[in-house]
């Protein structure tokens, strides 16, 4: 029997000393890379409602209030694990070191749920098997020892349920425990990027700090993203999106904007650019959405209006009327 501790111990050894040596890594390439991509498409799908306002974050609260449209219950912006933990509710002031220790806490836990349920099962099919063992044909002798069998096979179950329950209820406190902590170091690394001026706040660079979180520190996250390329950055909505802010930039009267972009547009002719070919052929809507957004009351100011036109023009253009969708097709913008 010692020798066979040995043999063991042994083994454990060597593999102990073939692991990497330094700090292990919080969360791999392609995890980081994947939460990435997703946060790309996520900031670029709602920059009309969310990039103005980074510039003013600076407490846990303008997070909040900043990524409220990720709230929606008619889209999937909320389901990302990231997106859940910006948006928790709750919070725990915690560190990196406090961190780790808790999920090596939950780990054990989880694992001491696991072994727990298995005892449970084992006790449940000890006490079915006695209890099957309790048949009409037994004699009287041969009953009391079944039934004394199960008796104590039924305590046992019992406190097996007792300890996978007092397990299970500590693994639930850790756990949210946990994400509170978690929701107060990824709120506290989103505020100290938006901050620190050393990006721009484009979708690409935040999705590059955020990727990483709460695993690891927003310069962190951002290097290592940095190392692999984002094919999904610059999509569709981006394109429209700076579209419509170069329009709004090259414009030298807010009162002449609409006539200024419709002309804007017809000088393009047959342009490559995606953003500029959507806008052309959605003309209706994008002139609806500046007349509204130039009208409004309380005045949008003009840092702000390539924001306030793209959003409207979106709301405008995913929910037409029929109407509006004969009108778009007569006034499209043909070169």
């Amino acid at each position: 029997m010692n020798n066979v501790a040995e043999i063991i111990d042994a083994s454990f050894s060597k593999e102990g000393s073939r692991r990497r040596r330094g700090r292990p890594i919080a969360i791999d390439d392609g995890r980081l890379w994947g939460a990435r991509d997703h946060l790309v498409w996520l900031f670029e799908t709602t920059w009309p409602d969310v990039g103005r306002r980074l510039p003013w974050i600076k407490k846990p609260a303008d997070v909040l209030e900043v990524l409220h449209v990720w709230q929606s219950e008619n889209n999937c912006y909320n389901q990302h694990y990231i997106a859940k933990c910006l948006l928790r509710s709750s919070s725990t002031p915690a560190t990196p070191k406090w961190l780790t220790v808790t999920r090596n806490r939950l780990g054990e836990l989880n694992e001491a749920v696991r072994s727990a349920e298995e005892v449970r099962r084992k006790c449940r099919e000890s006490l079915e098997t006695a209890q099957r063992a309790l048949r009409p044909e037994l004699s009287d002798g041969e009953k009391l020892i079944v039934e004394d069998l199960i008796s104590g096979r039924d305590q046992k179950l019992a406190d097996a349920e007792a300890e996978y329950g007092r397990m299970s209820s500590k693994q639930r406190q850790t756990e949210e425990l946990l994400r509170d902590g978690e929701a107060s170091f990824a709120r506290g690394e989103f505020i100290r990027f938006c901050k620190s001026n050393r990006y721009r706040l484009t979708p690409l660079n935040i999705a590059n700090a955020l990727a990483g979180l709460p695993y690891v520190g927003w310069r962190q996250s951002a290097k290592r993203c940095k190392k692999q390329p984002c094919a999904g950055a610059n999509g569709g909505s981006m394109q429209i999106f700076e579209t419509v802010r170069r329009i709004v930039e090259s414009g030298t009267r807010r009162s002449d904007l609409i006539k200024h972009t419709e002309q804007w547009l017809r000088a393009r002719g047959n342009a490559k650019s995606f953003g500029v070919s959507e806008l052309q052929k959605d003309w209706f809507y994008l002139r609806w959405a500046l007349k509204t957004v130039l009208e409004a009351n309380p005045r949008v100011a003009t840092r702000d209006l390539p924001f306030a036109i793209a959003k409207e023009y979106w709301q405008r253009k995913t929910q037409p009327s029929s109407l509006n969708t004969l009108f778009a097709e007569e006034e499209r913008i043909v070169v």
